[in-house]
């Protein structure tokens, strides 16, 4: 949850500078910068951080349904990890999928010769090792965002309350800039939790051994 903290600072920089430039007083608006901002209204929309994690996310409930991990799991995970992902960087098409959707990543694996050839020379079951992986990586993930998300979630109203208050030390422009990107932040922490909720949730076994081997 490192960024949120990260827009949150800069976005109280943002209202710091507003005062100041209330104070000395509006300056012009560059013309370059209002050719690019007319060029960007004809620009496909751009997608958005919680669209690119619902994508990514998406369909990953299905590949881990029943699935729970053991200590031996674990133990597989930590030992197998790093060389999994130097074997699967030789796989151009799942390095494609990777950071596009968690389901089709694993849809390819199953069918790619370098991931069945790798699992073949570490004496792991393919498809269960990586259910099994996918599960641990979608708890982390829930584990992390529900450990922060209701404090930045707090921390960001209130940064939203204080940008609303200043207001009238605040040119136009900047405080629209600042509300939407304090709104987008918590569209998107709000939006988080949600995925992580919509995970089931670990089992006490579970839940301890990724918090007692795994950074989570």
């Amino acid at each position: 949850m490192r960024l949120l903290s990260w827009m949150l600072a800069l976005m109280m920089m943002v209202g710091g500078a507003s005062m100041l430039s209330a104070q000395e007083g509006e300056k012009p608006k560059d013309d370059k910068v209002e050719e690019k901002e007319v060029e960007k209204e004809g620009e496909e929309k751009e997608e958005t951080d919680l669209q690119k994690f619902q994508r990514i996310f998406k369909g990953a409930d299905e590949v881990i349904k029943g699935v729970e991990v053991k200590q031996a799991d674990i133990d597989l995970y930590k030992k197998h990890s790093d060389s999994f992902d130097e074997a699967m960087a030789e796989d151009e098409k799942f390095e494609e999928l990777k950071d596009k959707s968690i389901k089709e990543a694993f849809d390819h694996a199953l069918k790619s010769e370098k991931y069945l050839a790798w699992a073949k020379e570490n004496e792991l079951n393919a498809e269960d090792y990586l259910r099994k992986s996918i599960r641990i990586t979608v708890l982390q993930f829930k584990f992390q965002v529900e450990d922060g998300a209701d404090e930045q979630i707090k921390q960001l109203e209130e940064a939203k309350n204080m940008i609303e208050g200043m207001k009238e030390m605040m040119d136009e422009e900047t405080y629209n800039e600042s509300m939407a990107s304090i709104t987008e932040g918590l569209e998107l922490i709000k939006g988080m939790k949600e995925i992580a909720d919509g995970f089931k949730a670990a089992n006490e076994e579970e839940a301890k051994l990724i918090k007692d081997n795994l950074d989570a």
